[in-house]
């Protein structure tokens, strides 16, 4: 009984070993945008000049074998002064190197809501 629950409990924490884990340079599937993923940061730039458009500090909300998400912190110059927004990024695992990211907030160039999607691969 013992060896049976200890198999059970091995089985359940390995099970969160598949979580989604991002790292390195993913292009949208238009081949304009280029997201750079670090430990702790998201990087968006225009794939054709490498020239930054957005960043953002990720704090993982949470996670799953499919998907995770993050609240996303961005800070950005108005009228002089830094500041901060945050909005919330969710990534979804669709095929074996296919992700969709999807940003949920308001976005800091206009005065509404945005819900954005892309469809991101790795850069080989």
């Amino acid at each position: 009984m013992r060896k049976l629950l200890f198999l059970f409990l091995m089985l359940c924490c390995s099970y969160e070993t598949y979580a989604i884990e991002l790292n390195g340079k993913y292009i949208s599937q238009s081949g304009e945008l280029l997201f750079r993923f670090t430990s702790d940061s998201l990087y968006i730039d225009i794939a054709q000049s490498q020239r930054n458009i957005s960043s953002f500090k990720l704090v993982k909300n949470s996670e799953n074998k499919k998907t995770t998400t993050y609240n996303a912190f961005e800070s950005y110059l108005e009228n002089g002064r830094v500041t901060y927004r945050e909005v919330l990024i969710r990534v979804t695992k669709e095929k074996s190197k296919t992700y969709t990211l999807e940003y949920f907030g308001k976005d800091k160039d206009r005065d509404y809501n945005s819900n954005e999607r892309y469809t991101i691969r790795p850069v080989e």
